[in-house]
């Protein structure tokens, strides 16, 4: 998902393959072939429970590792307050990412995700009328 998000957003990605990631689920920059600046670094992390500030570190020090100029940490279970302390002193190098992020990014670029994603997630408009008091 987030793959194709950043992907809607005009980044050229690479997934890591299944296994060891090395601290990088995917590497994304803009641009025809993926030079282009910002070039990404994204972890992701699955876990219902909140993430620990280890994983921001981890992730700060593999993007020194691969020169990338920003990072995306996405943790569906949100982030321990550890992590939102520490991250305000990465704030224009890393953005930290919880389910909600990742919803809303999906609900803004649904038109434009690939359409595998699109029949995983069959999603459909519907406007309402909204009567005000």
């Amino acid at each position: 998902l987030v793959e194709g998000v950043l992907k809607a957003e005009g980044y050229l990605t690479k997934l890591s393959p299944p296994g060891p990631d090395g601290g990088v689920d995917i590497l994304a920059g803009g641009g025809a072939l993926g030079f282009s600046n910002p070039r990404l670094c994204v972890q992701v992390k699955s876990s219902q429970s909140p993430e620990d500030v280890t994983i921001l570190r981890s992730l700060i020090g593999t993007m020194q590792t691969l020169k990338a100029d920003q990072g995306l940490l996405m943790c569906w279970g949100g982030f321990k307050q550890t992590v939102l302390n520490e991250a305000k002193q990465s704030f224009f190098i890393v953005r930290l990412w919880d389910s909600a992020n990742l919803i809303n990014a999906i609900l803004k670029n649904y038109e434009k995700l690939p359409k595998d994603l699109q029949a995983e997630l069959p999603l459909k408009n519907i406007w309402c009328l909204v009567l005000e008091d």
